[in-house]
């Protein structure tokens, strides 16, 4: 018989239902009469979205005193990228010592966001900033680069609300 009702009346079930139920008499009741707050959701366009601080977005560029890129172009973080979206030339620059990139390409489409590339640079030339929005049109909005509209070298224009400056 208890074979039959267990095949009847999934007690795992019923047993759900009923926390459930609980859960939802409580805040029914509760919200609209007491000073309990009814919904817990975020106001996300109006007010910017709370980040965690170990959050990984796009890659950007960190520039030095002079206005310059901090990359000497040594290509450790082309070498420890896995999916090999970073490509760097480069070049001379009159009254600096050391190298200064002239091409440094950033395929965003290929990339993982798993941070090796920020890990591998030894001068702190390049972070994952905080900007998480990164939805766009076209896949030429992917590719970027030193100079154009989509640069590496400042947060990407998709979002009003995607960036803060936390980080």
């Amino acid at each position: 018989m208890k074979k039959f009702l267990k095949t009847l009346i999934p007690f795992d079930i019923a047993k759900g239902l009923s926390i459930t139920g609980t859960y939802f008499a409580k805040v029914f009741l509760t919200a609209n009469r007491a000073k309990v707050k009814q919904h817990v959701v975020s106001e996300y366009p109006e007010v910017p979205a709370p980040l965690e601080p170990r959050f990984r977005g796009r890659v950007q560029l960190i520039l030095d005193e002079a206005g310059d890129p901090k990359c000497v172009c040594c290509n450790a973080c082309a070498k420890a990228c896995p999916t090999g979206v970073i490509t760097i030339e480069g070049g001379k620059k009159e009254g600096r010592k050391t190298r200064i990139p002239t091409r440094w390409d950033y395929e965003m489409e290929r990339c993982v966001f798993c941070g090796f590339c920020v890990e591998a640079c030894s001068f702190d030339a390049i972070k994952l900033n905080s900007q998480f929005e990164l939805a766009a049109y076209d896949r030429e909005d992917f590719s970027l680069g030193l100079t154009g509209a989509h640069n590496v070298l400042e947060p990407s224009p998709v979002g009003k609300f995607s960036y803060s400056d936390e980080a």
